[in-house]
């Protein structure tokens, strides 16, 4: 072997040699236990891949060697995402077709990752543009058709007027952009096929407790999409001006059903029906509201910041399902039409959107929900009273009263005598209580429920407590007699003091004065009285809490939770709602899998008959998309009109050239489906073609689907975790219902690799010209020192920037390893020192490999290294061996070389991963610290099974401790075995 390490020398070789002999061929028939290893396959684009891309791939290889090497037969496939706009797009970009381009893209990739050493079994590659996949991709379709889980919809859908076709929602940016291009999305009313991934809502949520080895934050990103919510429905009857029924109505969706009473308006989506409705008087107006509101997105409808606008539907009116008042209807873009039923009911005092909708447009707000302050207590007498917040307009103050014993500053408030009326008696305990009687403004504000104990009268209270504005005419106060336990005077203090005294006191009994009092001052604000107080810091608002709902006015309330149950069981039914969508399954462009579906002359859909599979798209020269609407394929009318029957099972057979109908059957004319499957169709189920790539009668053989499902290990990037992990565990449920697949879940164990940005911190990008290619990488350094530098950079699952000079590190540890493997080995028994470092890298790389912490591999590696580099007589052959094959999945041309020229004749990577021994990983000697009086002062070497007397002396044996202790009092002494003695003096 060469003195000097040279790559180039040794890594085509075995590249070479691992392909023609088959070495990481997987034995589907293999007795051993098997280990099914996957990575998220990638999208072939015309760049190539970047150093980024890599970094998965080469953490499932290194895992894979690992459980090879571990007695596990092996499936690490790789293969192709291929179908979908960015190849279609490309291809157009570079004036060829897109079957050329992805061919040439996809030998791009696959040269780029074999010359990385990847130990994927290439006779098992897929790629989703490939007939033979699609074919079972159409299938799976046609069964999900079969199953009523497919349906055609005309529906407003997104519309990307740049990619020019329909998006589903998990196709958009947060900011309701297009995903792939950042156009922002439209509304079109458009033909499409859906599939009811919403029937699997409930399935796909409590999926996500059974898959414990998922991370977390993954999981959660799925629970927040599904948006499980439990709620209620009312119905709303409408009739016309005439109060005439209807015969449509409004279902609404809330989880607020203790609101009810307080509906004052319903708001229906614009695409809502009743948009249309021959009873509206103001339809003109309507239809070009609805015109104006299909030009915004979602996501800009939805935003709680922006201005909410609306008209309202005369001539129609909503009966209230509990009161029987007929409300106004309006149709409000803050609504939308795909989420729940389309419509609203408006409870402007207890939602801050409907609250902003009502004062927008002079709409009723009717309060019915109140806070509740304190704890509940036994034996609770009721008592109503209240309180007023005054005002005198002419000094712009605020009186309350001031307790002389603490400083308390509370507004004036009493209870209300057995007979007299609230307002009344609130209006007369107030007068009394400040002297202030010449009051010209007197107005209801808030009610809330208070919980206390009253020392006064030794009694457990709750009080329903109505608070008042008081807008004073005259700030003269007359004399008044308070009672002995009323020790407080009457002071007037600004709205800002007001509040930040009871801010400061943070007292939680002041929790409904604070309430009472903001409400209060912002209404003086609106009438016009209160000219100083900030409106920002005093602004009405809906109260959105729950509380305390009164079903009859005046009458001690129930809990919010108790009126939601009463509520619903007289007035509605309870019902499960989810914020996923059905998904959107059409896309109107070329480059995607024909959707095997044909109409009859009156538009009646059938399916296609199994051996029509695939349908294949048909070889044009024009394939631009139409931006109409309609995917180019409905243009090409040899392919889209076809002939033939309707078999027995109501499928469709065409009539091929040649071909002629069976007797007595009638043949007809049939239309293609034109529109096309989007991107994720073939990705939300490659995984299993791998498992029975050659079945050209199934799917997956029932034998091999039962031994090799569900994958042990999936691996891929983050972006994924609310569409294609959906998808996937979507159709994986459903062929799991249909009996084609004996798991639930697809995928057991997840990782997410983190990224590697460019040196400049951004993402690598042809825009910012900071790519960086791996080839030019390991041109330069090599293979295996590339791939060590990818495990060693971070933490698997951290992002992080590319170091340019960073594999000159792992090129130069490699360069030393390749010294130790060439010099003379050691004759005889292996030192003691070399075995522990061995066998203790054994314990750290397999449970670091297991868990994919890599970079802790590298590292221990660099570590046990400069134990055997210090050898003065070597290490043994079978040192040399074991340490090769600890390093071999991370470095395998180089280890592959090493383990030849160690005298093995077969490769390494069939080779049986090294055990540890426990009695090596036992320390002879370790390292204490010695602390005097708090501070580190010394270290001593003890021997690890040294008592406590024997460490004693070993500690007073060193110089520095004896500096602090000779001829002082020792106070105190302390021995924690292993790990530090401690004196004290």
């Amino acid at each position: 072997m060469k003195q000097e390490f040279d790559p180039k020398a040794f890594e085509k070789k075995w590249q070479d040699y691992w392909q023609e002999n088959g070495t990481y061929s997987t034995n589907f028939e293999s007795s051993k236990p098997k280990k099914y290893i996957l990575d998220m396959f990638p999208y072939p684009s015309g760049a190539g891949l970047h150093v980024g891309h890599p970094r998965g791939y080469i953490g499932t290889d290194v895992y894979s060697r690992f459980q090879r090497m571990k007695g596990f037969e092996v499936l690490h496939p790789m293969g192709f995402d291929a179908f979908g706009l960015p190849a279609e797009e490309y291809a157009l970009k570079m004036k060829t077709t897109p079957q050329l381009s992805v061919s040439q893209n996809i030998q791009r990739y696959k040269q780029q990752l074999e010359i990385m050493g990847v130990d994927y079994d290439w006779s098992n590659m897929v790629s989703t543009t490939d007939e033979q996949f699609y074919k079972w991709t159409q299938w799976i379709f046609l069964e999900c058709y079969k199953k009523g889980l497919a349906y055609e919809s005309n529906e407003p859908i997104n519309w990307c007027p740049s990619c020019k076709t329909g998006l589903a929602n998990e196709d958009l940016n947060s900011d309701g952009t297009c995903e792939r291009c950042g156009t922002l999305v439209e509304k079109k009313p458009l033909r499409q096929w859906v599939l009811k991934i919403t029937d699997y809502a409930d399935k796909l949520l409590t999926g996500l407790d059974t898959l414990p080895l998922w991370p977390d934050f993954v999981k959660e990103s799925q629970r927040n999409w599904i948006g499980k919510s439990e709620g209620s429905e009312f119905v709303f009857k409408l009739v016309d001006a005439n109060g005439n029924g209807l015969e449509e109505s409004l279902t609404v969706f809330t989880t607020r059903a203790d609101t009810l009473f307080g509906v004052t308006y319903v708001v229906v989506a614009p695409e809502h029906a009743l948009v249309t409705n021959s009873a509206i008087v103001n339809k003109h107006e309507v239809l070009g509201y609805q015109e104006s509101a299909f030009k915004k997105n979602e996501i800009e409808r939805s935003n709680q910041t922006l201005e909410k606008t609306g008209v309202k539907v005369d001539g129609v009116f909503a009966v209230h399902p509990a009161t029987g008042e007929h409300i106004p209807v309006y149709v409000a873009d803050y609504v939308i039409g795909s989420y729940g039923t389309g419509a609203v009911m408006g409870v402007p005092a207890h939602d801050e959107r409907d609250f902003a909708f009502a004062k927008k447009y002079n709409i009723p707000v009717k309060k019915v929900v109140f806070i509740e302050n304190g704890d509940r207590r036994e034996n609770e007498e009721f008592r109503n009273g209240g309180c007023g917040v005054i005002f005198d307009p002419a000094t712009q103050k605020y009186a309350v009263a001031k307790w002389n014993d603490d400083g308390r500053v509370l507004l004036f408030a009493g209870g209300v005598d057995d007979g007299e009326d609230v307002h009344d008696g609130v209006l007369r305990e107030v007068k009394e209580e400040s002297g202030l009687y010449d009051i010209k403004h007197f107005e209801w504000v808030d009610t809330a429920y208070a919980h206390y104990f009253n020392k006064a009268k030794n009694v457990n209270r709750v009080a329903r407590a109505e608070c008042y504005l008081a807008i004073l005419n005259s700030a003269d106060a007359q004399e008044v007699h308070r009672e002995p336990h009323e020790n407080f005077e009457l002071v007037w203090m600004s709205a800002q003091e007001i509040l930040n005294h009871w801010i400061e006191k943070n007292d939680s009994g002041l929790h409904h004065y604070i309430h009472f009092f903001k409400q209060a001052v912002a209404r003086a604000i609106e009438l016009g009285h209160d000219a100083v107080s900030s409106s920002k810091v005093f602004a009405a608002n809906a109260f959105c809490d729950d509380g305390i709902v009164e079903l009859e006015s005046g009458v001690n309330g129930i809990t919010s939770e108790e009126a939601r149950i009463k509520i619903t069981e007289q007035f509605g039914k309870k019902v499960v709602n989810y914020k996923i969508r059905d998904w959107t399954f059409s896309r109107q462009r070329y480059w995607g899998e024909p959707i095997p579906l044909v109409f009859d002359a009156n538009h009646k859909a059938y399916p296609l008959h199994m051996s029509e599979l695939p349908v294949t798209l048909p070889n044009v020269e024009f394939y631009e998309p139409t931006g109409t609407g309609e995917s180019p394929l409905a243009n090409i009318s040899e392919w889209m009109n076809v002939e033939g029957y309707v078999a027995e099972d109501g499928s469709v057979k065409t009539i091929k050239e040649g071909e002629s109908a069976p007797t007595g059957v009638a043949v007809q004319k049939f239309t293609r489906e034109s529109n096309t499957m989007p991107g994720w169709a073939g990705s939300s189920w490659y995984y299993i073609r791998y498992i029975d790539m050659n079945n050209d009668n199934e799917f997956i053989s029932k034998e091999r689907e039962q031994k090799w499902l569900p994958v042990d290990m999936y691996v891929g990037g983050v972006e994924h975790a609310t569409r294609h992990l959906i998808y996937a565990r979507f159709w994986h449920k459903v062929l799991f219902d249909l009996g084609f697949v004996h798991t639930e879940e697809p995928f057991t164990v997840l990782k997410n690799q983190g990224l590697i940005m460019a040196s400049d911190g951004r993402k690598m990008s042809k825009r910012w010209a900071n790519v960086v290619n791996p080839d030019d990488v390991i041109a330069m350094f090599g293979a295996d020192a590339f791939r060590m530098f990818e495990l060693f950079i971070a933490p698997f699952d951290q992002t992080t920037p590319w170091q340019d000079d960073g594999v000159v590190g792992t090129r130069r540890f490699l360069e030393r390893v390749h010294k130790l493997m060439i010099a003379d080995h050691k004759e005889g028994e292996e030192s003691a020192e070399v075995l522990k470092a061995l066998h203790k890298s054994i314990k750290k790389l397999t449970d670091g490999i297991e868990n994919f912490a890599f970079n802790t591999c590298v590292s221990d590696l660099m570590i046990t290294l400069k134990v055997l580099e210090k050898q003065e007589d070597g290490v043994t052959v079978e040192a040399k061996k074991i340490f090769a094959q600890l390093l071999a999945p991370m470095a395998p041309h180089a280890t592959e070389e090493w383990w030849r020229m160690l005298g093995e004749e077969t490769s390494i990577h069939n080779s049986a991963w090294p055990q540890y021994d426990e009695k090596y990983l036992v320390d002879d000697e370790m390292t204490i610290a010695v602390q005097i009086n708090g501070k580190v002062r010394a270290t001593v070497v003890i021997a690890a099974d040294a008592d406590e007397a024997a460490v004693r002396e070993l500690v007073y044996a060193q110089e520095a401790v004896q500096k602090y202790t000779t001829g002082v009092e020792i106070k105190k002494e302390m021995y924690i075995p292993g790990k530090i003695y401690t004196i004290v003096i």
